[in-house]
């Protein structure tokens, strides 16, 4: 019954994001975290990312489209998390280093960043334009 009503809850602080969030300026988004130090939430263009992804080794990157839409290619060295298995809490996402969250478009992985840094996560960072920006943009794609 609590993990019903944590995935209800989540669902619908999701759905609010999505709708009422402006996914296209990036953001720093100061939040407390556990160990007293703010958390960051920001989104990053294609380009942005890209170096974030060749300078921060500790960097995770989480892919959270569901396995049907692999189809177009995913960034190499992604994680596949989807954004149904997070909203239902049968997974959740890494702690203790920074992620880089991926989607379609950019709203669903803004939508879990809000949420995720809300609960205290350290550094989130959401793809902007998602999957379809970084084609766009020429950068590397790696078939699943």
């Amino acid at each position: 019954m609590k993990k019903c009503l944590q995935a209800c809850s989540l669902l619908i602080l999701l759905l609010a994001v999505i709708a009422c969030g402006d996914k296209t300026a990036p953001e720093n988004k100061p939040a407390s975290q556990g160990s007293g130090q703010p958390s960051v939430f920001r989104s990053l263009s294609p380009q942005e990312a890209k170096a974030l992804i060749e300078t921060r080794k500790d960097l995770v990157l989480v892919d959270v489209r569901s396995p049907e839409e692999l189809y177009e290619g995913s960034i190499p060295g992604s994680k596949l998390i989807p954004f149904g298995e997070l909203a239902q809490g049968r997974m959740t996402l890494p702690t203790g280093q920074p992620l880089l969250l991926i989607c379609a478009i950019g709203g669903r992985s803004y939508a879990v960043g809000q949420y995720f840094s809300g609960k205290g996560y350290g550094e989130i960072y959401n793809l902007a334009g998602g999957i379809s920006a970084w084609k766009a943009a020429g950068l590397p794609l790696q078939a699943r």
